[in-house]
């Protein structure tokens, strides 16, 4: 019969008989065959189309990576530009107006050697003293935001009291709303830091920064702080309490840097 049928259908019925043959010669033997061999094989044949898809993802992720940091590169690029002439916008009106242009942080490198206080750390040892140029009532900050100030100095070694000290008070100021308040530890109902002095009829909201204002002469100005977290009313009426979310992991200190102390005579008006 195979006489009759044309050669593409006669084709097509010798491979549908190999196929079939070689099912059940591998159903029979399937045992039998050396397995890890094929593997072998099968890794030898198909490892260098891995490696080929492999590739084109990676090549695919780092173009696209590339092009978000091209964007974000620019976007910073613009955003420096935007702040440097306000910068410079902002020192020649303080200049017309008689008033001290604002000076740039020196920072002094530092290391945390230990921090002391239960259950939240309130003092830190510092690895700088005298000798190291540091100074009593010197601010100490991280990158992200203020830690608290110089309290003792040794030839080698200081000690920082951090913002959760229950005698540390910080004049402070909302970011961008100029709202005062003074920042401190409280203990009850939890260990939190709350900004108090907040007049009643003063708009606080919730994730708004706050900043040292530099009323205090203790701290330069435009230190952040950390978030506002949560509001609540005293029981006097008058007035607001505003829990804060410091900016810098205060129990988890590694390095921080040491910001010299305003003078008052020089940032007087």
């Amino acid at each position: 019969m195979g006489g009759f049928l044309p050669p593409a259908e006669r084709r097509s019925s010798v491979l549908l008989g190999l196929y079939a043959a070689l099912s059940l010669l591998l159903l029979v033997t399937g045992e039998r065959l050396p397995q890890a061999w094929l593997r072998g094989v099968g890794a030898g044949i198909f490892a260098p189309l891995d490696r080929i898809v492999l590739t084109a993802d990676r090549m695919g992720a780092a173009w696209h990576e590339n092009q978000r940091l091209h964007q974000r590169i620019a976007e910073l690029e613009l955003e420096t530009t935007r702040l440097e002439s306000a910068r410079i916008e902002n020192e020649r009106l303080r200049q017309q107006l008689g008033l001290m242009t604002s000076r740039r942080l020196t920072l002094k490198p530092v290391e945390v050697l230990a921090l002391s206080g239960e259950p939240v750390p309130a003092s830190a040892t510092l690895s700088a003293g005298h000798k190291q140029g540091i100074e009593m009532g010197d601010a100490v900050v991280t990158r992200e935001g203020l830690l608290g100030r110089i309290a003792e100095v040794y030839p080698n070694l200081s000690r920082v009291i951090l913002l959760t000290d229950p005698n540390a008070a910080i004049a402070c100021e909302i970011e961008s709303t100029g709202v005062l308040g003074v920042l401190h530890f409280s203990g009850t109902p939890h260990p939190r830091l709350v900004l108090t002095d907040v007049a009643l009829a003063d708009t606080v909201r919730i994730g708004q920064r706050v900043v040292s204002s530099g009323l205090s002469r203790r701290y330069p100005r435009f230190l952040p702080v950390g978030t506002v977290r949560s509001l609540e009313r005293d029981p006097s009426g008058l007035t607001q309490t505003i829990e804060v979310t410091p900016a810098a992991p205060l129990s988890r200190l590694r390095h921080a840097f040491v910001v010299p102390r305003p003078h008052p005579l020089e940032d007087a008006p």
